[in-house]
C-alpha cells in the first residue's frame, strides 16, 4: 500500500484534500504512508482482540470518515490499521479501486498471481483448534482491507520479498517497511496467522505462522538469520 500510494499520490497532501470527511486537515497522506498520523490502530467503536473479529461489523460498512480522529501526537510512530484503511480510501477516490492500483504497481511487477482479498474457502489454509478450522478474520471482506487483508500463497509472499529487496531496487519498494539499524522489515498478524519478511546482515528470511502466539513469527524470522550468519561466519 505504501509503494503503490507513493507512486500514484502526492503525498505531501493533506488527506483532507481528497477526503473531505476526515476531521484533521494536518495528517497528509505520508503521515498515513509512515504511520505517523496519530491515528489509532482501529476506530474507538471495534474492539481488538485475540478472540472476537473487530472487522466483521466493518464488512460491507463505509468507513466512518468522521471518527478518524488521531490520539497521539503527529510525527511519531505509532501503527494504525486505521490509517492505510484512510489510505486504501484515497487511493479508491484517486484511482477507481484501491486494488487493482497495488495490482498494478507492485503485484504484477513481482510476478504475484495468487493474491486475492476474498478467495474461495477450498483455496485457504486455515489452522484447527480442537478439531474444527478458526475462522479466518473478515478484514479483507471490509473496509479496512487495505490495511493487510490479502491472501496469497507462500510461493507469493517469497516473490515480494525478493521483488521489494532487489539490489539497486528503488527505495519506494520499502518505503512503509521498518528499519532498525540496518535491519529491515515487514510483518502483520491477523487472528492465527503471522507473516513477516526480514532482511539484516545481508540476509533475508520470509516467515509464515499459523495457530502460534503472536510475534511468533517474528522470532522465527530472527532465528533464520542468526543461523544463516552464523553458519557463514563458521565457513
Amino acid at each position: 500500500m505504501g509503494t503503490t500510494a507513493c507512486l500514484t499520490l502526492e503525498v505531501e497532501r493533506p488527506v483532507v484534500h481528497y477526503l473531505p470527511g476526515v476531521p484533521d486537515d494536518e495528517m497528509t497522506v505520508a503521515d498515513l504512508v509512515h504511520h505517523t498520523s496519530g491515528l489509532p490502530r482501529l476506530l474507538p467503536t471495534m474492539r481488538d482482540g485475540l478472540f472476537g473479529d473487530p472487522y466483521r461489523r466493518a464488512v460491507g460498512v463505509p468507513l466512518e470518515l468522521a471518527a478518524a480522529i488521531p490520539v497521539t501526537a503527529r510525527g511519531r510512530f505509532v501503527y494504525s490499521n486505521l490509517g492505510y484503511a484512510l489510505l486504501g480510501a484515497v487511493l479508491d477516490e484517486v484511482r477507481g479501486d484501491w486494488f487493482d492500483a497495488v495490482r498494478q504497481q507492485v503485484l504484477e511487477p513481482a510476478g504475484i498471481t495468487s493474491a486475492a482479498l476474498v478467495p474461495a474457502r477450498e483455496e485457504r489454509v486455515v489452522p484447527k483448534l480442537f478439531g474444527r478450522a478458526i475462522r479466518p478474520w473478515a478484514l479483507g471482506e471490509s473496509s479496512f482491507a487495505a490495511a493487510g487483508g490479502v491472501w496469497s500463497t507462500f510461493d507469493d509472499l517469497c516473490r515480494y520479498a525478493d521483488w521489494a529487496l532487489e539490489p539497486g531496487a528503488e527505495p519506494v519498494r520499502t518505503v512503509s517497511w521498518q528499519r532498525e539499524g540496518a535491519s529491515t522489515w515487514i510483518n502483520g498478524e491477523v487472528r492465527a496467522a503471522g507473516a513477516v519478511i526480514a532482511n539484516a546482515a545481508g540476509v533475508t528470511a520470509a516467515v509464515h505462522t499459523l495457530a502460534k502466539a503472536p510475534r511468533v513469527a517474528d522470532a522465527i524470522a530472527v532465528a533464520l538469520i542468526q543461523q544463516e550468519v552464523r553458519g557463514s561466519c563458521d565457513r
